[in-house]
């Protein structure tokens, strides 16, 4: 007698335009959930850079308590000699930043770019950089015999708007070492009559690119006027943002060669570099020099402030809060918010 068993009985695949709708629906999904990732992981890098200035913004405080003053935001000039050095804000917050082993490292009497600060001007503070930036603007510089990457810094602050238009003093919380003659007096507490919760101290900006020539926010520009360089004298703020914002020449402290270096350095002081930034543009827009000027031109530049933050930048103020500034603030708040003590009137939503 025969067993007859059953034969199994086939299995039923995908046919292909099965198969094609399951990968179409998948597709589907993924372009409806990437934008809400995206947004989510910039949530989260912009709530980091609002920690950065909180940080910087309550540093500023402490060193207040434990000081006569703000920190200095630069020098006129560098003078090992003298004890002058041009190191920026930054570098004198340290130890208010946990960072006291760093600063200890510092040589105060020394100049930016000496042997003797190479190994603090390489490393790399993350409290000083954006999340939501990328970018890279320097990789390497020589100091003395030695050849490293320094580090950058996405944070200036600020020096208000421009000499000239403030009898060719500092209108920002701003001051300069190496006495309190040089461009306005020592900066106290006391003096900011604006309130600290009106003036701004610290805000953003997109580093460089390191010599690319492509246009954005990344890049600096000229301006082909070269009178408006005289720090005493007054400029007509309409007629230079516009051609800053009109410009299509990038700036090059050497010929032929694209600087596109913002960013690059969070010890030193000068603008554009790595220390300070004005408020005569409005947030993300073009930033300039002006003609004949080098990256050490410290208080001249049109370098403002600028984010990959979609619709505006973060700025911290000096009593420790950090706000959102949208690009649409008007021109009146946003340099108002600049001054430490030019009686305007800043409405809470006004920013």
């Amino acid at each position: 007698m025969t067993n007859r068993g059953s034969s199994p009985r086939p299995g039923h695949g995908f046919t292909l335009i099965e198969l094609l709708v399951v990968i179409a629906i998948i597709a589907v999904l993924i372009a409806l959930l990437l934008p809400a990732v995206q947004a989510a992981r910039e949530a989260a890098r912009r709530s980091q850079c609002v920690n950065n200035l909180k940080q910087l913004g309550l540093a500023i405080q402490n060193y207040t308590d434990s000081n006569t003053s703000l920190p200095p935001t630069g020098s006129p000039g560098t003078s090992a000699s003298l004890f002058i050095n041009d190191f920026g804000m930054k570098a004198r917050i340290l130890p208010f930043l946990e960072q006291g082993a760093l600063y200890n490292a510092i040589n105060m009497g020394f100049t930016y770019n000496s042997a003797a600060i190479f190994t603090v001007a390489t490393t790399v503070v993350n409290t000083f950089l954006c999340p939501s930036d990328g970018n890279d603007p320097d990789p390497t510089l020589t100091f003395g015999k030695q050849t490293g990457r320094v580090e950058g810094t996405n944070y200036p602050n600020t020096l208000g708007t421009h000499l000239g238009n403030n009898g060719g003093v500092l209108d920002g919380p701003a001051w300069e070492l190496p006495s309190a003659t040089n461009y306005g007096p020592m900066v106290t507490l006391a003096s900011i009559t604006d309130g600290t919760s009106n003036t701004a101290i610290f805000s953003e900006w997109v580093k460089g690119m390191f010599r690319q020539p492509s246009d954005g926010l990344h890049q600096t520009y000229w301006l082909t006027q070269t009178k408006y360089s005289n720090t005493t004298t007054a400029i007509n703020y309409v007629n230079v943002v516009a051609e800053c914002q009109a410009s299509r020449s990038i700036f090059q402290e050497t010929a032929g060669t694209n600087w596109n270096a913002k960013g690059e350095y969070w010890i030193l002081a000068t603008c554009g570099t790595g220390g300070c930034y004005t408020h005569i543009t409005m947030p993300n827009k073009k930033a300039c020099y002006f003609a004949g000027d080098t990256a050490g031109s410290t208080f001249r530049s049109l370098v403002g402030a600028s984010s990959n933050h979609p619709g505006g930048v973060n700025v911290a103020f000096l009593d420790g809060s950090v706000r959102f500034v949208k690009d649409s603030v008007s021109t009146t708040t946003w340099r108002a918010i600049a001054s430490k003590a030019g009686g305007e009137v800043v409405s809470a939503d006004s920013l």
